[in-house]
């Protein structure tokens, strides 16, 4: 039997996690849920996932910038996992996001979406990330 795809999503609002779990998991996906970057790291290197959510803004700190540089420097197989930011931050009073993900400036990441998402537009981008790393 093939095994799901594993999506890890760091963010620290839970409600807002489950939501997402609802979503992914009727599209079929494994959904884990860390509520900080600590806990994510941790989590990410038990399970190897094939994709990881990232909230930006966590505990009131842009954490998921320190998470996602963290990944991308550590090497090995979880620098190489798809990170796709799901963030409400352009909302955010004081912040300037470009628009261009995987742009340096803003985060090494491969997606970004901004919150709320449509479950339809979420799953694509699940779908056409963890596709281009099984082909890259």
């Amino acid at each position: 039997m093939k095994r799901k795809t594993r999506v890890l999503m760091v963010d620290d609002d839970p409600d807002y996690a489950d939501s997402i779990r609802l979503i992914l998991e009727a599209g079929g996906y494994e959904f884990h849920h860390a509520g900080d970057g600590k806990a994510g790291l941790a989590k990410a290197q038990k399970l190897l996932p094939d994709v990881i959510i990232l909230d930006v803004v966590m505990n009131k700190q842009v954490a998921g910038f320190l998470f996602a540089k963290t990944l991308r420097e550590a090497g090995g197989p979880l620098s190489k996992v798809p990170i796709l930011i799901l963030t409400g931050m352009r909302r955010q009073e004081g912040f300037v996001v470009p628009s261009s993900a995987g742009d340096p400036v803003f985060t090494p990441s491969d997606e970004f979406l901004e919150k709320p998402v449509k479950p339809v537009v979420l799953l694509k981008a699940i779908e056409e990330l963890t596709t281009a790393r099984k082909s890259g």
